[in-house]
């Protein structure tokens, strides 16, 4: 996901005229209010009837409720406003202007089934991707009631504290996030993979929301994060932070597009651990 022009730059050669920066307040407003909305939403329904409006999509743990149509709703119409003729992709059913040099991508409440369980924590993200480059995220972290961001080329950020990484760690003492998915359990490679990043760090730990993921690598918790399955909403604002704070994302199955791929074989983190994460990918898809 790396690139030598800088698609935030008017004047760079890839064409690409959009000013992240200039917008990113507004985004950031936009998604520290839905955040909290959301949250209160289901405070409240949780205290009440219990009804936050839930339905299963494709299997018990894939699960949407009233908030997650209504929070990418209301992203849209902000985000329509910021950047007239921006495309539009979302996990709730959203794919608009396909083609178009810069798009929105959102991840209305990413950790879904901890949000329906009140089990921390959930967020709500919002990439923008221009010429197939993550330019900007933004992403609301329920948890820290904090919202992390990073533009091109201006650093990876909690609220207005800029995130330095410390040296980086070999892998024998590197702390590892990953979420197991129902999905990865019936995969022979996954568990491979699982099995033996496990053994070689020093810890796993699974947050039940990628966007959460790739904020605390972009904060120093972590080192590497790796998961399978991903969507682009997933993944769009999260790579920009971790891009930001020194690190790099890869695709491990090199999509012709990652924005409306069915799944992302993606790992995150210190470069250095995410090659030899990839051998090891690498290795059990070969066994």
């Amino acid at each position: 996901m790396s690139d030598a022009t800088d698609p935030t730059d008017a004047t760079n050669p890839s064409g690409a005229s959009v000013d992240a920066l200039a917008i990113k307040d507004q985004v950031v407003s936009a998604v520290r209010e839905l955040g909290r909305w959301a949250g209160s939403f289901a405070r409240e329904a949780r205290a009440g009837d219990g009804n936050l409006g839930t339905t299963t999509k494709t299997s018990p743990g894939d699960m949407v409720t009233f908030a997650d149509a209504e929070v990418q709703r209301r992203l849209v119409v902000v985000l329509q406003r910021l950047l007239p003729g921006a495309g539009f992709v979302g996990e709730e059913g959203l794919d608009e202007g396909a083609g178009a040099e810069a798009t929105w991508v959102i991840d209305p409440i990413d950790g879904t089934h901890n949000f329906v369980r009140g089990y921390p924590g959930f967020c709500v993200s919002v990439g923008l991707v221009v010429s197939g480059e993550s330019v900007m995220g933004v992403i609301y972290d329920s948890v820290e009631d904090a919202v992390y961001w990073a533009v091109r080329g201006h650093g990876a950020w909690r609220e207005d504290e800029r995130l330095e990484r410390a040296a980086p760690r070999d892998f024998a003492h590197a702390l590892i996030g990953t979420n197991f998915t129902a999905a990865s359990a019936r995969s022979t490679v996954d568990q491979r993979v699982f099995t033996e990043l496990a053994r070689r760090s020093a810890g796993v730990r699974s947050s039940g929301s990628a966007c959460r993921d790739f904020c605390l690598y972009a904060e120093g918790r972590t080192d590497l994060f790796w998961q399978f399955g991903l969507h682009s909403w997933d993944v769009a604002a999260g790579a920009a932070l971790v891009l930001e704070a020194g690190g790099e994302v890869t695709f491990a199955d090199a999509p012709d597009d990652w924005l409306r791929a069915e799944g992302l074989s993606t790992f995150a983190g210190e470069p250095a651990l995410v090659q030899a994460a990839l051998e090891v990918w690498r290795a059990a898809s070969s066994a």
